[in-house]
């Protein structure tokens, strides 16, 4: 073969022509289809968003974009594999010990990083779900508290006293969102036998109109909700009321005060 010959180069030079053609199509290939892909997720989130804001409860925006992003990630990871078999292709490469090859390391990562696996599928689902979201106040087994940030992988919540909580996905159960509706804020209120219960009612009443015009986040004034226990030494009152999430301890520790202030003026004594 004469390097020096027209005919060579005029040979090889067609063949660069033709692979830089190829591979020039699958780049094509993959930028389009990329992008009609991603302007039909846009579409599909926008109409869902459009659709869900119009009604009685609005979407929650950050839960779809985290999905968005995470379905178009999927769309891109796919096109680059496929778009990398088909260079392959390109290029003369038997792509069957090369797929053996990516299997048997796929299948060692796999092992490896079936925790991690298990934390970013329980993260999709928590976010699919819309279990709980930033802001949400919520328990998660022994820790309660704020929602910080949720990710694919991991929550992190912040408590009633400012700790910083991380926990995977994975290992999240069971989980209780406070946020969801007003909670019920509960208190005891022990008084002696002899006491006259109606006066005494009649004080928790106004006292629960008090703290609900001067305490933020009471949903409804707390009140003499009934008897609980009542026995030769003392008679039980259950106090209740409904706060916004967060706010149940501030509300109890101002009935808690204006309780045994009132009660003392009235001579009513506490047990």
């Amino acid at each position: 073969m004469n390097l020096f010959t027209g005919a060579f180069w005029s040979g090889l030079l067609t063949v660069i022509l033709m692979r830089v053609w190829d591979i020039a199509k699958i780049l094509i290939f993959f930028v389009v289809v990329r992008f009609i892909a991603y302007r039909l997720i846009n579409r599909v989130l926008n109409a869902f968003c459009s659709r869900e804001n119009a009604g009685p409860a609005p979407v929650n925006t950050g839960r779809v974009r985290t999905l968005g992003s995470l379905v178009k990630s999927t769309v891109s990871y796919v096109l680059i594999f496929i778009s990398g078999v088909m260079l392959l292709r390109v290029f003369n490469i038997d792509i069957a010990p090369v797929l053996t090859a990516a299997g048997v390391v796929g299948l060692a990562v796999g092992f490896g990083a079936q925790k991690l696996v298990r934390d970013i599928i329980a993260g999709f689902f928590i976010v699919l779900e819309n279990q709980y979201s930033v802001g949400d106040y919520i328990t998660i087994g022994a820790v309660t508290g704020t929602v910080a940030e949720l990710g694919m992988r991991i929550t992190q919540l912040r408590d009633d006293v400012g700790k910083l909580v991380i926990i995977a996905n994975g290992d999240i159960v069971q989980v209780t969102n406070h946020s969801r509706g007003p909670i019920q804020a509960t208190l005891e209120v022990s008084v002696a036998p002899d006491t006259d219960l109606d006066k005494a009612r009649s004080i928790i009443d106004e006292i629960g109109r008090e703290v609900e015009s001067r305490v933020e986040g009471v949903v409804s004034a707390p009140k003499a909700d009934g008897i609980t226990a009542a026995d030769a030494s003392k008679v039980t009152i259950r106090v209740a009321g409904e706060v916004k999430p967060g706010r149940s301890d501030a509300v109890q520790t101002a009935l808690r005060e204006r309780i045994l202030q009132r009660f003392t003026q009235e001579g009513i004594k506490l047990v």
